[in-house]
């Protein structure tokens, strides 16, 4: 069996046995050009890991409150993996300045003792690191979250705020991009009825006390009610 294919039944196993509430990716990436490699906070191990077209595969772990681990085969450990910090999300590297990185770490390849050594090793120093640099990252009274809309209407919603993140990621289903540590509605909604579930919970967010700041592809930046025209969109069935 591909290595890939174990690390896809490693990591809902090993998220289960986090604290908190941590949700797997379904699929693995090619380390190899992936984008979302320059995100990574601390390489750890992953500073002399070879990325070859045929090397390790990587998924990501994502928090409720926007943290997200990168996991990957061990490429020479057959018996481990690698587990490394991704920049938590709304915030890139210059908010990380004067802070103290986590570290990436190498974990066994069973899930229990993987959870103990990632909430030993990792997962402390990852919170107090996170809420530093998403400190930096949100000093505006205004407490805003951006909307953007894309070239083709796609809504991308962006914050720093715990409390936020979680209101969207927990609440309202949306995922969390690694490659960006921006937001995006839930998967299969169609382009209208994700435009729709973004302007519903920007504005769920504004009566939380958030200030909801739109830019769309055609104008700058402003605070901007949703069009009228906009019916609340569906949700999951849980």
């Amino acid at each position: 069996m591909p290595a890939h294919h174990d690390l896809l039944a490693f990591a809902p196993a090993l998220a289960a046995r986090l604290p908190g509430r941590w949700h797997a990716d379904d699929r693995t990436t090619p380390m190899a050009g992936d984008p979302a490699r320059h995100r990574l906070w601390d390489t750890g191990p992953l500073a002399h890991t070879p990325f070859l077209a045929s090397g390790p595969h990587r998924t990501v772990l994502t928090s409720a409150g926007g943290l997200q681990l990168y996991l990957l085969n061990h490429p020479s450990r057959k018996a481990q993996f690698i587990v490394a910090p991704l920049l938590p999300a709304g915030t890139d590297h210059r908010h990380t300045l004067g802070v103290r990185a986590p570290r990436g770490i190498t974990v066994p390849a069973d899930p229990v003792r993987a959870a103990a050594h990632v909430r030993r090793r990792q997962l402390f120093s990852y919170r107090l690191a996170a809420v530093e640099a998403q400190t930096n990252a949100s000093r505006s009274p205004h407490r805003p979250v951006h909307l953007s809309l894309g070239d083709d209407g796609s809504p991308v919603v962006s914050t720093a705020y715990t409390r936020a993140l979680h209101h969207l990621l927990a609440q309202e289903d949306f995922r969390l991009d690694p490659e960006t540590g921006r937001c995006h509605p839930p998967a299969g909604l169609g382009s209208h009825n994700a435009l729709q579930r973004a302007w519903q919970a920007v504005r769920e967010l504004e009566a939380l006390g958030f200030t909801p700041i739109v830019r769309t592809p055609h104008g700058p930046a402003a605070s901007v009610p949703p069009p009228r025209a906009i019916r609340p969109a569906p949700r999951p069935v849980r």
